[in-house]
């Protein structure tokens, strides 16, 4: 296995599907509860982000052909959670079989996506660019929702930031 590589142990029981939200989506053969870990995911690691990648560290994004199928939503049936090298897609909430399209938050995958877009799961879209942009526009109630499931890294990226833009603001 390349050094950039991360082992992929894809669920037997995850499948793709007609997605309501775009295109087709990931799905579950087996019903999932809250906290439970859906499925594990692995690929390719690059530098930069991409439209098809998860930022699992500072430029380390995860790249995969499964990513493609996992689709956005502003509220989530499940996140995404690096421990050591693993990436796991966990339930925030329970997951019907084979009902239930998984989705995460794109805003809690990548610090700034490489294309951002216009949600479609709201009344009112969204413009969902990543961490950062949240961040930068003052969006609290959309961070304080967040909280429990965005990526660490992600946080400690953008406090890194901020003490920088004081740092120079007070020069």
């Amino acid at each position: 296995m390349a050094e950039n590589d991360l082992a992929c142990e894809t669920s037997s029981w995850l499948f793709l599907g007609p997605s309501k939200i775009n295109g087709l989506g990931l799905f579950s053969r087996k019903p999932t509860s809250s906290g439970d870990v859906v499925g594990k995911l692995g690929g390719a690691v690059l530098e930069t982000a991409n439209k098809r990648t998860i930022q699992i560290g500072h430029h380390r994004h995860l790249c995969s052909d499964f990513i493609d199928f996992i689709n956005h939503n502003c509220r989530p049936n499940a996140y995404v959670m690096v421990v050591s090298d693993m990436v796991v897609l966990k339930a925030l909430k329970a997951i019907d079989s084979e009902t239930d399209e998984i989705s995460i938050d794109y805003n809690c995958s990548e610090y700034f996506l490489a294309e951002p877009f216009m949600c479609r799961c709201c009344e009112n879209s969204n413009y969902i660019a990543g961490y950062e942009h949240l961040i930068k526009t003052n969006q609290h109630d959309y961070l304080r929702r967040i909280n429990q499931f965005v990526l660490l890294h992600l946080i400690q990226m953008s406090d890194v930031a901020r003490t920088k833009s004081t740092k120079s603001n007070t020069q």
